[in-house]
């Protein structure tokens, strides 16, 4: 099979520079030839003035979440651990093997209509732990989406509930070495496990990188203080757990010193901007984590899957946060090129040079004035990401088209989303009561 992709602006980002070039890209039998001997196309992709990148990636995503719209919890929440206990941590309780099947259907699919086709997700579910991350990752493949799943650690639901968590993700892990969608080591926070529980999971997962919630709100940093009498970074140091390509997330009420010393580790920070603005929450300064040359990379937390508006919402909160007009671009360069640095180091293709696996998007964002590496970053955030993805190009298969999937394998099963989501709300409330 071979696509040609027609005159579109062809966008490759790298952490020194982010290349732009006018012309025509061939996919040939699922992988990019930049200069063919002009093959005949089977099909051809008019891209017209329009941005081809390569696919967008979701650093941290709470796949199980997709469900809790209207979910009758318990309000006002009152402060952070309100919210967790009224609505999250009872959800999680909630959830059975339906649900859970039916939020990663639903969150694929929007998924790949947001233009991202790499998800690291950060999963849990209370009642439905074993086998649980092999259900998604099945779904996963079913939509050609890439990525990482972990399933989520805590003392909170008890001792046997900590070892099945544990438990699930050392078997994903192991099961899904090599393929497309692999597993990593979850864990909640450093306030809700114990010394007990992370010299269990230290000694039990290898060098499996782990994916964390850090300090997303003042409690997790005082807890860790006042019962390990550790700063947050401190003690997942001395346990062995900054690991390589680790994900980090939030990252928001760190000191100086804890920030130094991420940067002392080849590990990835993760901002959730949107997430933590929602709940009235502190955000990691963006600007500081560029000026320590931390990696970061962007999620949406399971407040949606759209990528690209959490783009334009940290570069715009940046500037709000340290009261600077001036400032926002470096800072969204080190965030989208580290976004594709988090790809490849998990050993997936960048997706548009020549050689790799096609995994690309067409962007409908048409630049009425000069478009290039100068100007890129302000079309970025002012026109590219507010534009809709038309086409999305995974090896051989075109799985977005004129804005439609190709595609639609939980066609029947989509049908029970109302009684699956009501019985979801009336486990939620019998639990909640």
């Amino acid at each position: 099979m071979t696509y040609l992709l027609k005159g579109g602006y062809v966008v490759v980002p790298h952490k020194a520079r982010i290349k732009v070039e006018k012309r025509d890209l061939y996919v040939i039998n699922g992988k990019i030839v930049n200069q063919p001997e002009k093959p005949a196309s089977d099909q051809v992709i008019d891209c017209t003035d329009k941005i081809i990148m390569p696919g967008m990636v979701n650093a941290h995503h709470h796949i199980y979440s997709t469900l809790s719209k209207g979910i009758p919890c318990q309000v006002p929440f009152g402060n952070f651990m309100g919210n967790l206990e009224n609505l999250w941590w009872t959800l999680d309780r909630a959830l059975d093997e339906e649900s859970v099947a039916l939020s990663t259907v639903l969150t694929m699919e929007d998924c790949l209509k947001n233009g991202v086709t790499t998800v690291f997700d950060h999963h849990i579910s209370a009642s439905y732990i074993k086998g649980s991350l092999s259900r998604m990752a099945e779904i996963f493949d079913a939509y050609d989406v890439q990525g990482t799943l972990a399933f989520e650690i805590s003392d909170r639901n008890g001792e046997k509930i900590m070892q099945g968590s544990l438990a699930e993700n050392l078997e994903f892990a192991e099961k899904q070495k090599g393929k497309s969608v692999q597993g990593i080591l979850g864990m909640h926070a450093s306030f809700t496990l114990s010394d007990k529980s992370l010299e269990m999971i230290a000694k039990e997962s290898g060098n499996l990188p782990i994916h964390i919630h850090v300090s997303e709100d003042v409690v997790d940093r005082d807890v860790t203080l006042r019962d390990y009498n550790s700063f947050i970074i401190e003690r997942l140091i001395s346990f062995g757990l900054m690991r390589k390509n680790s994900l980090l997330v939030h990252c928001s009420n760190l000191i100086r010193q804890e920030l130094e010393l991420m940067g002392e580790h080849d590990i990835f920070a993760v901002q959730a901007v949107d997430s933590n603005m929602n709940n009235g929450l502190n955000v990691a300064n963006i600007r500081t984590l560029t000026d320590l040359r931390i990696k970061t990379a962007l999620g949406t937390d399971g407040m949606s899957s759209n990528i690209l508006k959490s783009f334009k919402n940290s570069f715009i909160f940046c500037k709000y946060l340290n009261r600077d007009a001036d400032i926002g671009f470096p800072e969204m360069k080190w965030l989208l090129s580290n976004s594709f640095e988090l790809k490849k180091a998990y050993g997936y293709d960048l997706g548009i040079k020549q050689g790799d696996k096609a995994d690309l998007v067409v962007i409908d964002y048409q630049p009425a004035t000069e478009f290039d590496e100068d100007s890129f970053l302000s079309h970025w955030i002012f026109g590219i990401t507010e534009a809709r993805i038309q086409h999305v190009l995974k090896g051989e298969k075109l799985l977005l088209d004129n804005y439609e999937l190709t595609f639609d394998p939980y066609k029947e099963f989509k049908k029970k989303s109302q009684r699956i989501a009501s019985d979801l709300f009336k486990r939620f409330e019998e639990i909640g009561g």
